[in-house]
């Protein structure tokens, strides 16, 4: 495979760099902002009945909220989260009162730019993270609706820890990760290959697991969710000819024992795959919820 060796502190790993033509659909900051400010129920202790009784009384907005005597510390710093777009903290605001998986959280995408996004795919030779990492792939976005795919993949086990190292830079680099199953998978696993080798990984700032907001969209259309079935259901995207995740393991042993990169090659056009329609199912849910609005 075309490629290049790079070569760090920690030892040396292969990359495989491609690209792909999309462009990235983000939320509308603006009406991101004034969907969350004028949600009352952000504030801890206003619910339903408390949110109609405010609203009685004129309190319709995070704004009215600083001037109520119960409210207006809190009501305030959401606001001021909102004007400093500090997406990080309003995450955890809005996953605590609303839902991790509410629209509003995905709509904080708005408040960056798309420099800002890292997309992260994992192959690995097992379900936890005693077992080795063979392939990362990582999707950026350019200016010219440009998808950049760099993989980086271990030769031999050895190359692992090259292979942490980068990507390890490149999340620390990122405000904003996407992956699918991340927070169960993606990212306990990086962390703990991390750990194994006494490297510490800068968590994400913001991480959006589309698995989560997938299943709150598309849950009655679909009769699983995963990334593969959210492909062909929603994208329109067949993979006839691709490896399934399972057999990773198998193909890179196999790879080991005879040295032929045919057994590679599949792992490698799997994650690219995966890792492209990170891309083209976050653009998809924006655009769905935004409709919706």
């Amino acid at each position: 495979m075309p490629g290049e060796v790079v070569q760090n502190d920690y030892g040396a790993c292969y990359l495989v760099t491609a690209t792909a033509r999309g462009a990235l659909r983000r939320g509308d900051a603006e009406q991101a902002r004034q969907s969350l400010l004028g949600s009352v129920t952000l504030v801890r202790g206003i619910r339903d009945k408390t949110r109609a009784r405010l609203q009685e009384q004129g309190f319709n907005t995070l704004a009215d909220l600083e001037n109520h005597p119960q409210f207006c510390g809190e009501s305030k710093r959401i606001r001021e989260l909102l004007e400093a777009g500090s997406t990080e903290e309003l995450t955890e605001v809005i996953g605590a009162r609303l839902s991790k998986s509410h629209p509003s959280v995905l709509g904080l995408s708005g408040l960056h730019d798309d420099a800002d996004f890292l997309f992260l795919d994992l192959e690995t030779m097992g379900l936890f993270a005693g077992q080795p990492l063979v392939v990362a792939g990582l999707a950026s976005l350019r200016p010219d609706n440009t998808i950049i795919v760099e993989q980086y993949i271990v030769r031999d086990f050895p190359d692992e820890l090259a292979l942490l190292a980068e990507v390890n830079r490149q999340v620390g680099a990122h405000r904003v990760m996407v992956t699918y199953n991340g927070k169960s998978f993606d990212l306990p696993f990086l962390t703990g290959r991390s750990a194994y080798y006494g490297l510490g990984l800068k968590p994400p700032r913001v991480h959006f697991d589309l698995l989560h907001f997938c299943r709150r969209a598309w849950r009655d259309e679909l009769e699983g969710c995963s990334l593969r079935s959210i492909e062909q259901t929603i994208l329109g995207i067949s993979r006839e000819t691709d490896l399934p995740g399972e057999l990773v393991p198998e193909f890179y042993y196999e790879y080991l024992r005879t040295g032929n990169a045919g057994f590679l090659k599949p792992i490698v056009y799997h994650n690219r795959q995966d890792v492209i329609s990170l891309v083209n199912v976050f653009s998809s849910l924006v655009e769905l919820w935004t409709n919706r609005t």
